[in-house]
């Protein structure tokens, strides 16, 4: 098929970016033709092929939307896939396209500024068993596609690699590390996530710890900026952290290196090779105790690197966090104007939590963790969930009624071995 993937840029290091960029290489293995429409104005210049897919320019709308159809009728692409958060387009789902929207629900119940933007898709994909229920209940069908790692990138290192990793990143190697990987945004509540680990630093006054917060402490968007259907802005951590008495127990990198982003790998290096892999196997227990998660790359990141996770009870945190813990969500807030529901990690059981994993086998903690993320491998993903959904795409834009049923005049010309 022709598929065209729009969302952050496949070259970037976002999740949305890994995702499209995962899926991508491995579709065109799969004898797929794949492009791709990066928003955000990440390119400004004529198109060009990386790794083999086709890349077409952003256009002036932050969400590429005033160039998507005419890139669509192009490359004469049979679909369109976004990876993005439905409720950013304004027009995009009114064109007669074949609209395939990833509908990231983070919330319940899900705004109307999401459902309103679903109705008229040629199909719906559901990143987490949560949106899909979600969805149902909202009368929209959907197909489950989770989100995928590459366990063959993210992996446990040995224990002598783990002591340079922590060295690499100004960490003790005795001491109890979390981290929290996250976008300074909001809904990602890293402020009540610091007082968890200030009730956790009360309830253990003996420990060695320090919270690592790969984030930017200051707001990469301004809390004034407009912002169409459900905002999310960045917040100003520094001064919470200095009110709190927090500065020498929580450290963080420069706002350089999470506004580039670091590669997944970067070798073996490990005296300025900061990659991801180094940095989670740096952590004795990842931190996302968010207001709500569509999905949380960062869960099977660290899992598939061995490290426990942490969330919140709600929305899709507790299918990705897998082996790790759920911390009660006691009550909500509304912070936007189309009223989503961001619910609140009690702080207490962020507390006892990151207890529970310092006072655990860490050891046999991992390995449940790796053997969780293998099951969300890529490869996996696009066996069980990704192929399926795209025979059954196939067969009904190109339907070959036979006797034995419904197949695709493309997949009878391939197996026949005829060009389509």
């Amino acid at each position: 098929m022709r598929i065209i993937f729009q969302g952050d840029r496949l070259w970037g290091h976002s999740a949305y970016s890994k995702v499209i960029y995962n899926l991508s290489i491995r579709l065109l293995k799969e004898g797929h033709n794949v492009a791709h429409i990066p928003m955000g104005h990440a390119l400004r210049g004529g198109k060009f092929s990386h790794s083999g897919v086709l890349v077409y320019s952003s256009g002036l709308d932050p969400f590429s939307q005033d160039v998507a159809v005419e890139h669509y009728l192009n490359y004469k692409a049979d679909m369109l896939i976004t990876v993005k958060e439905p409720w950013v387009f304004s027009s995009l789902h009114k064109e007669a396209i074949n609209f395939v929207p990833m509908a990231i629900i983070d919330h319940a119940p899900v705004s109307a500024s999401v459902i309103a933007r679903l109705h008229n898709a040629f199909k719906v994909i559901a990143v987490s068993r949560f949106g899909q229920r979600e969805l149902k209940r909202n009368q929209i069908e959907s197909t489950y596609i989770p989100h995928g790692v590459p366990t063959n990138i993210y992996r446990p290192l040995s224990e002598e690699q783990k002591l340079a990793c922590r060295r690499m990143f100004a960490l003790d190697p005795d001491e109890f590390v979390v981290g929290i990987v996250a976008m300074n945004r909001s809904r990602k509540l890293i402020s009540r996530q610091i007082l968890g680990y200030k009730r956790f630093l009360e309830l253990n006054p003996d420990v060695k710890s320090h919270l690592f917060l790969w984030t930017d402490v200051r707001p990469i968007r301004r809390s004034d900026e407009a912002s169409i259907g459900i905002s999310d802005v960045g917040v100003s951590l520094l001064p919470e952290i200095m009110e709190l008495g927090m500065g020498e127990a929580i450290k963080w990198p420069d706002r350089k290196n999470v506004a580039e982003g670091i590669p997944e790998w970067d070798g073996d290096n490990y005296i300025d090779g900061w990659d991801m892999v180094k940095l989670y196997n740096s952590f004795d227990v990842n931190m996302l105790c968010t207001g709500g998660e569509g999905a949380g790359l960062p869960y099977l990141e660290a899992a598939a690197c061995g490290v426990i996770s942490i969330g919140t009870n709600y929305a899709a945190a507790p299918e990705y966090v897998g082996p790790g813990l759920v911390v009660p969500a006691i009550d909500y807030v509304v912070m936007n104007s189309p009223g989503t529901r961001y619910y609140l990690p009690s702080i207490d059981g962020m507390a006892e939590a990151l207890t529970n994993v310092m006072n655990s086998n860490r050891e046999k903690m991992a390995r449940k963790a790796r053997k969780f993320a293998e099951r969300y491998a890529w490869d996996r993903i696009l066996d069980r969930y990704v192929s399926p959904f795209l025979e059954e795409c196939e067969e009904e834009l190109y339907p070959l009624v036979k006797r034995g049923g419904i197949t695709s005049w493309r997949l009878e010309s391939n197996n026949r071995g005829i060009m389509p």
